[in-house]
């Protein structure tokens, strides 16, 4: 079982405030709430509220979920909103599954070739204008009005525009993020900031732009975000600071509907968002994890650690390789999460120690061969057929930004939403254009060309790790699961199922149990496992010492690692939902 020493450590040094929202319905909030009415679990207490409320007033889980992308916009503008982008799984009550991906792409003046000209690179502009990529947030609340919404956009904005025209109480991950950016926002939004300083706890934070132009969204209908005057002052703003967007490139924008991807691990059925995003990574996770008793080794113990180490470095490998806009490159998703794939990246696992830096150098860095499994391969065949060349990962410096958000969504009827947003890094651009931020995801392509799935190139929609998901259990609905983190995301939600299938915790538990990360050092020749604190020291001591890792570790809880909002469906039907632990996040539900 897992560790009562951390479980002790947890009840006794951390207190956790539960938040009573004023609403205009009737709703709970707290960190962790049950209901059989619906819930929602949101990364802030008034964006899940407000979500509730619709569930509330009779809305099902997409008029929630329409609400809470809203709201979030309002109160964590740091991390989404209505120039942000990202990735939706919807279950239906009857089963029915559908993924909407509303990722960002890239604007037609965006090349290499201007970049060189502006004598510029990629990491340079993700804090100017020219780091913005055409948004999705807006077409994809677009979208799902139209497959099933009950509510008017008048009564699903109602909640957002309530808390941007009367203000709302600024709380201490508000007022962290706005110091750790005050530079950016000091050059790039300085109306932002309160009389030129940063945001403290404690203060009232209005945005009356941000209602505003929320209203015009409302009146004159979503279009006017990307064809009328909206997308005016989008591309006025871009002519006059030298952006690369224009008001062509939104008016051409669509999301996508992609099938969901599905998998299994020891007897749980997993949809989870698929291309380009990190729903493959994590099913070749629980693939390789398929193989191992893990629940009999115990859930601190070095060697179940270690084994997770191994394989999130290869499977990370893979993702970097395969994973993309599939209407630009080759990619090999449904490869990556065949099971008899894992069974070869399973071979690649070192049990003894920790990789060093000349096996990764001869032949860990590479990815594996997962074409050769994109359409049926098996593993017993593998060994007989010809071998394709061995593919080169461009060696770009990963972004690592603990932004993004995730809520999910469970309305009384049984319909689930599990919806991840962003504008990337905290603040995105830092540019502000009407009230909400501009995102910087041109900083996730690569610096310079490398003939990957990471290439930029104009209209192209680029890779990240997000990985929304619904969870099923012998055709019943189990978790609606999602976090941010960067590239923590696919690890982070793999540990939790591992958590709870392997491990019998329930939901609450495993969002607030320790987690690790997982990358590879080049420039110092080691494996590096960054761990919050909690594990037993004896247990640190032999990943580092008996393993070879190096280990760094970080104090619980902390938001380098993510912060899951998330829903469990009891046995009976209860819901229990649960607030991120690491970013004041909370559940609500209707009171009636």
């Amino acid at each position: 079982m897992w560790n009562r020493r951390w479980r002790r450590t947890w009840c006794l040094g951390v207190a956790m405030t539960l938040l009573s929202v004023v609403s205009a319905c009737a709703v709970t909030t707290e960190q962790v709430l049950s209901s059989d009415k619906g819930m929602v679990a949101a990364a802030h207490p008034l964006a899940a509220a407000a979500g509730a409320e619709i569930l509330e007033m009779g809305g099902n889980a997409i008029d929630a979920a329409v609400a809470t992308s809203l709201a979030l916009g309002v109160v964590e503008p740091y991390a989404s909103g209505l120039f942000g982008e990202g990735y939706m799984v919807v279950r239906m009550a009857d089963g029915r599954t559908y993924s909407i991906d509303f990722r960002s792409k890239a604007p037609e003046m965006a090349t290499y070739e201007r970049l060189r000209s502006e004598d510029l690179t990629i990491k340079q502009i993700s804090r100017m204008p020219q780091g913005a990529c055409v948004p999705g947030v807006v077409a994809a609340i677009e979208e799902v009005l139209s497959r099933g919404a009950t509510k008017p956009l008048a009564e699903l904005a109602a909640p957002a525009i309530r808390y941007a025209e009367e203000g709302f109480e600024v709380n201490r991950t508000f007022a962290q993020i706005c110091k750790d950016n005050f530079t950016l926002l000091s050059g790039n939004a300085p109306d932002f900031l309160n009389d030129g300083l940063a945001w403290e706890p404690g203060e009232t934070f209005r945005n009356p732009k941000l209602a505003a132009t929320l209203r015009t969204l409302v009146d004159k209908g979503l279009r006017e975000f990307y064809e009328g005057s909206i997308a005016d002052d989008v591309d006025a703003f871009m002519v006059e600071k030298g952006g690369w967007m224009r008001k062509s490139d939104l008016w051409d924008y669509k999301v996508i509907e992609r099938e969901p991807f599905r998998g299994s691990y020891r007897g749980y059925d997993i949809v989870v968002a698929g291309l380009p995003v990190g729903g493959p990574r994590l099913l070749e996770n629980l693939n390789i994890f398929e193989n191992f008793n893990f629940a009999n080794m115990g859930w601190d113990d070095p060697l179940r650690l270690h084994i997770m180490q191994e394989a999130f470095l290869l499977t990370q490998q893979d993702l970097r390789a395969y994973i993309g806009d599939p209407a630009f490159n080759r990619t090999s998703a449904k490869g990556m999460a065949a099971k008899d794939y894992a069974k070869l990246r399973l071979m690649k696992i070192k049990l003894e120690g920790a990789t060093t830096a000349d096996e990764w150098k001869d032949g860990k860095s590479k990815p594996g061969d997962a074409p050769a499994f994109e359409e049926g391969g098996e593993f017993r065949r593998y060994f007989a057929l010809p071998k394709a060349a061995a593919l080169e990962v461009w060696d770009a410096e990963e972004r690592e930004s603990a932004s993004t958000t995730h809520f999910s969504v469970i309305d009384r009827w049984g319909n689930a939403v599990a919806w991840t947003q962003t504008i990337s890094g905290f603040f995105g651009t830092g540019c502000w254009v009407d009230g909400f931020f501009l995102n910087n995801e041109m900083g996730n392509f690569w610096n310079e060309p490398g003939g990957g799935v990471s290439d930029l190139a104009p209209g192209k929609r680029v890779r990240t790790t997000i990985a929304p998901m619904v969870v099923e259990r012998n055709g019943k609905l189990r978790w609606v699961l999602g976090t941010p983190g960067g590239g923590r995301i696919v690890p982070t939600l793999t540990q939790m199922l591992v958590d709870m299938i392997d491990f019998r915790m329930t939901l609450e538990q495993t969002i607030k149990a320790p987690k690790i990360m997982s990358s590879f050092v080049e420039k110092d020749g080691v494996s590096l496992m960054e761990m919050e604190s909690g594990y037993d020291p004896a247990t640190m001591q032999a990943l580092e010492n008996g393993f070879g890792h190096k280990v760094d570790v970080k104090p619980f809880p902390h938001l380098y690692f993510g912060g899951p909002n998330a829903i469990e469906v009891g046995l009976d039907g209860l819901l229990t939902g649960v607030g991120s632990v690491r970013r004041g996040g909370a559940a609500s539900a209707p009171e009636k």
